[in-house]
């Protein structure tokens, strides 16, 4: 397994070329997009159906802890905005998934890599994770800023958007708008590197 790559400066805002070793794979075009769904399985709903009870639980108190241990094994999606604002009241890294819904490689990342225990329990414990289709016209408003869809995708990517999916991160919505991207799909174990990577940055 090759190292991360360390982070680029660009711009005054912190970049990250995040190359893990491996194939990287994405979706730059809807023919490739429709390519790849053929053999890609269920999209983002796969992820909403994570939880799962543990045992059967005795007593409210036993039931409570069973609760718990449910929320902690769900991965909770936001909207931009509603994302962006709990990040900031947290003061947790915001994890921005770009995707679209014909991109092949964006259904296999949530099918294999939005649903691993580790993934999850990682983005839980440091990240307010955002779906983001930038096809899906609407207007954001957070901090000082008012973005159409594509505006916010330019914005995330420092002008320079990638193809799908791309995992996007802002630092420090408290502070100011260091943010960094990574292009393309990630199995769980590299995800988590990166995951890793991006905490340090925090």
């Amino acid at each position: 397994m090759k190292k991360i790559s360390n982070i680029l400066f660009a711009s005054g805002l912190m970049m990250v070329s995040l190359i893990v070793g491996g194939a990287q794979s994405g979706c730059n075009a809807k023919s490739e997009g429709d390519a790849s769904a053929e053999t890609a399985a269920a999209g983002t709903e796969a992820v909403d159906e994570v939880a799962a009870s543990s045992g059967t639980a005795k007593g409210s108190s036993d039931t409570a802890v069973a609760k718990n241990q449910a929320v902690s094994k769900k991965l909770q999606w936001f909207e931009y905005v509603e994302g962006y604002n709990k990040a900031k009241a947290e003061n947790k890294i915001l994890l921005v998934d770009a995707y679209t819904d014909w991109c092949g490689w964006c259904k296999v990342m949530d099918r294999e890599t939005y649903t691993n225990a580790e993934v999850i329990a990682a983005l839980n414990q440091d990240f307010v994770c955002v779906k983001f289709n930038p096809e899906v016209e609407k207007t954001h408003s957070f901090g000082k800023y008012n973005l159409k869809s594509q505006e916010l995708l330019y914005w995330l990517a420092n002008g320079q958007p990638g193809g799908y999916p791309t995992s996007y991160f802002v630092f420090h919505p408290t502070k100011n708008d260091e943010r960094a991207s990574q292009a393309g799909y990630l199995p769980p174990d590299q995800f988590l590197k990166l995951l890793a990577e991006v905490k340090k940055r925090h």
